[in-house]
């Protein structure tokens, strides 16, 4: 196997990688760190714990070894999280360069910020609502930037975000490196692949496997009544002590944490109307283990950096395939097992038969566990919210 030398990579960056524990490139940076040196565009493939991130990062640690007075790499994301995740991964890999970088994201003042690019910095890792609103005061100047990065691109997509980008894209200088990481490589991904980047080379890591294989996955029939009594079934059968629980809305999060509460289980709840700094304090809790059980919605699905998860449970299924294979990549990582279990109703089924087609592997329990759960007993009698 090449090792992080022989791709290129600097003694003080290789310090770094030890010092975090990482001695061997994955297949994602193996075949991506080379070309982003040949100052190619990139548009690599690649599932959540591949190692993506540092596949990027860590090039463009090389690439901007001498400070400079403006921004000379941009990363966008779609999420708070990510946005945190990726900073943290600059921060770790350039502890021995003289790299400065920023994160800029909704949900917290401007001042911080703000100050932060008057003083100069190298990298702007950011959220696209949030960057161009620094854009508008006025706060940054990316006409110097080198390196363009779009990461978790099918997400960006998804989320509304590409009339954004492309403002954004407007302001970066034209003689620009560009780079786009995504889950999949779909139609839509290639389009605006066309329209951003020069002579692309693809990167896929394992194309056909579209979910990780250490992952026990299992659909569970159930009625919506039987869904409370079920899960704190399986958290004290699975003696789970790292889980995430997945809901479809903020409300039915909250209802959740609140039974499982009522259950006697310590959860705690993170979504879009909890503050980012609750958000972070909650994430740090559950990297500390200071409870087991993480109820969340899809801001939770991508970006979270949190290897230790040994079960994921959809409480409700998603909305689409893809956020199904993001929502079970939390567990099973770093060659970790991880079970994935997902509560579904009769009327339900057509969205598990999407799934496998994703997925290309049939999900059916056996015939009496398709008989939907109705004997389950009732936790206790709701106190305040009612499910929608």
């Amino acid at each position: 196997m090449t090792n992080f030398i022989e791709l290129g990579l600097s003694k003080p960056c290789v310090l770094a990688l030890a010092q975090a524990g990482i001695t061997e490139p994955t297949e994602i940076q193996e075949k991506s760190i080379p070309l982003i040196f040949e100052g190619r565009d990139v548009m690599a493939s690649a599932q959540t714990g591949s190692g993506k991130t540092a596949a990027y990062a860590l090039p463009v640690i090389e690439c901007l070894e001498q400070p400079d007075v403006k921004p000379r790499a941009l990363v966008l994301v779609p999420t708070r999280e990510l946005a945190l995740q990726v900073m943290d991964q600059f921060t770790r890999f350039s502890k021995h360069c003289s790299l400065r970088a920023v994160t800029l994201y909704g949900g917290t003042g401007y001042e911080t910020q703000t100050r932060a690019l008057k003083r100069g910095v190298d990298v702007i890792v950011a959220t696209p609502g949030r960057l161009y609103d620094h854009i508008e005061r006025k706060n940054c100047d990316l006409s110097h930037i080198e390196i363009f990065v779009l990461d978790e691109a099918d997400r960006l997509l998804d989320m509304g975000f590409m009339p954004q980008v492309r403002r954004i894209i407007a302001k970066v200088s034209k003689e620009r490196q560009t780079l786009m990481f995504s889950a999949t490589i779909d139609a839509r991904i290639e389009r605006i692949a066309g329209d951003f980047m020069e002579d692309p080379i693809t990167v896929r890591v394992n194309p056909t496997q579209v979910e990780p294989k250490e992952i026990a996955q299992e659909v569970m029939y159930v009625t919506e009544f039987s869904k409370d009594a079920l899960l704190a079934k399986l958290i004290a059968e699975h003696n789970m002590n790292s889980a995430i629980v997945f809901t479809r809305t903020r409300r039915r999060a909250s209802w959740v944490t609140d039974r499982l509460k009522d259950a006697g289980i310590k959860a705690e709840e993170i979504h879009s109307d909890i503050s980012q700094s609750q958000r972070e304090r909650t994430l740090e809790k559950f990297r500390d283990a200071k409870f087991p059980i993480l109820v969340a919605t899809d801001v939770a699905a991508r970006g979270l950096d949190i290897p230790a998860i040994s079960h994921v449970i959809n409480y409700d299924l998603p909305d689409s395939p893809d956020d199904y294979v993001h929502r079970i990549g939390r567990t099973g990582r770093a060659g970790r097992t991880g079970v994935a279990f997902s509560f579904v109703s009769d009327e339900q089924r057509h969205m598990v038969r999407d799934i496998e087609k994703r997925i290309g592997k049939s999900l059916d329990p056996t015939a009496e566990a398709k008989k939907p759960v109705t004997s389950a007993p009732r936790l206790s009698k709701p106190r305040r919210r009612r499910v929608m």
